[in-house]
């Protein structure tokens, strides 16, 4: 990495950011990192022999719901105290932030937006600034949420970059930590990227496998049978309140609870769509190769960035939206797509601004409830593809010219 990728104005945003987030919950008695509690005291039972799955490790949702496999990376804090490993996460987190950031700007450059532009760190900073409120939250809560988009953003590049086995053990890593995210096999199988799947798909075999060879056959299947039993109490309970699903049960209160099926179907047609819309153009486009590349990145961004509106999940998952934010910004700028920063605003401020401290928590809550941060986020991506398809003009030369 470049000397002027590390020392430069967003750097020196992200550090302030994560300084002051980090002084501001210790002086209010608000540093807790509560999913993070939940992941350590995971960790200290299994090391301890006691149970991972269906203790309830802090209040409210306190289960540890990832898989087993994920559970053996949380085992380095447990040799410090709490305090010590939360402050540590704590960092992990902010630099994950930051590499995150980085990777999306690389790629979005290399790949989306070619060229140079002396205000990149402030346009990063800006998009930055548009997942203030959900960095917040994962800072408060201590979630893996960024880690995994971190992930999601390497796994891509390796695979673009023809890093097959690389790609497949971060992408593989990302499905085991959340099985829903195997939806990003998708874009794989309808460009028959056979070799990628398929190390994708040995790299989480062989974590699904590692518990029963440490620590072994008998503990494997007891936490197996208790991983299953954690998802399908928590997800029967879980709203999902930034899904298409839970947005149409509010204007259509007898909408069934299986709509949620129909839904995900739709959207996935639909995207499937898209993909076979660019495999068409590709076959006779000037340069194949490159708009394949540019195609396969947006395909993944798209995807993940969907995740929200197509599960019940928590509202902290609209992170995966940051790369097409950043997309869209840079776009933007090199376009110079003035108009379409009044409906950027209008957008963002339902998908990013929901805070109580902002809104007050009367009108915080309502947006929340009524679905509007989920809806912000799909029309978010759907701006994002009108953009995409109308401005990718850029050529595979140029791409390669800007890096």
């Amino acid at each position: 990495m470049k000397r002027k990728e590390v020392f430069n104005g967003f750097t020196v945003f992200v550090v302030t950011v994560c300084a002051l987030t980090l002084f501001l919950n210790l002086i209010n008695g608000r540093f807790h990192l509560g999913d993070f509690n939940v992941y350590y005291s995971a960790a200290q039972n299994f090391v301890s022999g006691g149970r991972v799955y269906l203790v309830s490790f802090y209040t409210g949702s306190g289960f540890y719901k990832y898989s087993p496999a994920i559970l053996y990376f949380f085992l380095p804090y447990t040799i410090f105290p709490f305090k010590v490993a939360a402050i540590i996460h704590y960092l992990i987190l902010g630099i994950c932030y930051w590499y995150t950031f980085t990777i999306i700007r690389r790629l979005v450059r290399r790949y989306l937006v070619p060229g140079e532009s002396r205000h990149e760190m402030l346009l990063l900073s800006a998009a930055f600034a548009c997942i203030l409120i959900h960095f917040t939250r994962e800072m408060y809560l201590g979630n893996i949420n960024i880690i995994l988009l971190m992930l999601g953003c390497l796994a891509i590049e390796k695979f673009l970059q023809d890093k097959q086995l690389p790609g497949g053990i971060l992408a593989g890593i990302m499905i085991l930590a959340k099985p829903y995210l195997v939806i990003l096999l998708l874009p794989l199988f309808l460009r028959k990227k056979w070799k990628i799947a398929g190390w994708t798909c040995l790299a989480v075999f062989a974590g699904l496998v590692l518990p029963f060879i440490y620590p072994g056959p008998h503990t494997g299947f007891s936490m197996y049978a208790g991983w299953i039993r954690t998802i399908l109490e928590h997800g029967e309970g879980f709203p999902g309140k930034t899904s298409l699903d839970f947005f149409i049960r509010f204007i259509c209160p007898a909408w069934p609870v299986w709509g949620i099926l129909p839904v995900f179907l739709a959207v996935m047609a639909l995207v499937s769509v898209f993909i076979f819309t660019g495999l068409r153009r590709e076959k006779h486009a000037e340069d194949p190769s490159g708009m394949a590349s540019r195609n396969f990145l947006f395909e993944w961004f798209l995807i993940m960035a969907l995740l929200p509106n197509l599960i019940r999940t928590d509202w902290v998952l609209l992170l995966f939206t940051a790369p097409l934010i950043v997309y869209m910004v840079f776009k933007i700028s090199s376009r110079k797509l003035y108009r379409v920063i009044p409906l950027l605003i209008i957008l963002l401020f339902f998908y990013g601004a929901n805070s109580d401290d902002l809104l007050g928590r009367a009108l915080s809550h309502s947006i929340l409830e009524a679905g509007l941060m989920g809806i912000g986020n799909f029309l978010l991506v759907v701006l994002a593809v009108m953009i995409y398809k109308r401005h990718n003009s850029e050529t595979s030369a140029s791409a390669d010219r800007a890096y």
